[in-house]
């Protein structure tokens, strides 16, 4: 049944009527809670509290409006509980999936105090800052970022060189964890915090490439993508997608998926460098060492086979 223009605007409406409805009921109960808290403040109201705001932010992801500051406050409530971490990832999910909001600059000056001051990392807290500076310098969370730090500061790509340098010992022959894993969170922490920034993409790779060296598989894996999908058109997001497939087929034995992205990768870059590593891994992935040696003899041995074959025609046109 064909539906009519009018109908089908009727139904839009209607819908879209019922949907403004159902997130007006939710932020009036999210004020009423509000209310409570702030009159006669508790855990257990304050939890309750915490997890409406995230109901809420998972229920209406597209509200660019209420959703970053409902995540920003549901952080406060948690860093009012001593839950520093969590509060420190609200913030992060605010930034990152709201940039555009007028509530970013606040929040950024927000997770850099808690690095400063609770999470205990000045590497990170530094790094925060600095971006902040340089992502919205004329905002007052930007002018309290540089009151926050020294003069004579390096910049965040030299500080993140000497680190760079520094993570691997060569008398010890081994990585310095602390030192290498402030420099994969500052690298990820600028890219979130400048997104359009010149140095970010190379600043993910480069920390996603020292996430592997420790051995950090989960990290990578995360940072490769967000180079695939914030960066498509970087030089090295072609490598990222390769490394995404050559990490679960390599490191985590995740074949199906490692398959998946091989082929996505062929598909896209067919001529890139490791276009022929990416087939000949994707002919033998999933096999153990000992079916790949026997397929090897295998072929090897047809090719004798078929080269016997052919000295044998030979000899026989040479007596006829």
């Amino acid at each position: 049944m064909k539906i009519q223009p009018l109908l089908l605007a009727l139904l839009l409406a209607g819908a879209f009527f019922s949907c403004q409805t159902e997130k007006g009921k939710a932020r009036e109960q999210i004020a009423q809670l509000e209310k409570a808290v702030e009159a006669n403040a508790n855990a257990a109201d304050a939890e309750a509290l915490s997890k409406l705001y995230q109901d809420y932010v998972a229920q209406y992801p597209d509200d660019a409006d209420y959703s970053p500051r409902y995540l920003y406050r549901a952080a406060a409530l948690q860093f009012r509980q001593n839950r520093f971490t969590t509060a420190a990832s609200l913030l992060v999910q605010a930034i990152e999936n709201y940039y555009a909001s007028e509530n970013t600059p606040q929040a950024m000056l927000f997770l850099g105090e808690l690095y400063q001051d609770n999470l205990r990392n000045e590497e990170s807290a530094t790094t925060i800052f600095q971006a902040l500076a340089e992502a919205f310098p004329d905002s007052e969370p930007g002018k309290k970022a540089v009151e926050k730090l020294p003069a004579s500061l390096p910049s965040v790509s030299s500080r993140l060189e000497t680190m760079a340098a520094q993570m691997f010992s060569d008398s010890l022959k081994r990585y310095d964890y602390r030192i290498t894993n402030n420099f994969i969170a500052s690298g990820e922490l600028y890219a979130m915090m400048l997104p359009a920034g010149d140095n970010s993409p190379r600043l993910l790779y480069d920390a996603a490439e020292a996430a592997r060296s420790i051995r950090s598989y989960t990290k990578a894996l995360k940072l490769y993508e967000k180079i695939n999908l914030r960066y498509p058109d970087y030089e090295k997001a072609p490598l990222a997608l390769f490394m995404r497939a050559f990490t679960l087929d390599n490191d985590l034995r995740r074949y199906d998926e490692a398959r998946v992205l091989y082929e996505e990768f062929l598909a896209k870059h067919p001529e890139h460098d490791f276009a022929e590593d990416a087939r000949a891994v994707l002919e033998n992935l999933g096999k153990s060492d000992e079916e790949i040696l026997r397929m090897l003899e295998e072929k090897n041995k047809a090719k004798a086979e078929e080269a016997q074959k052919g000295l044998q025609f030979k000899q026989e046109e040479a007596t006829e």
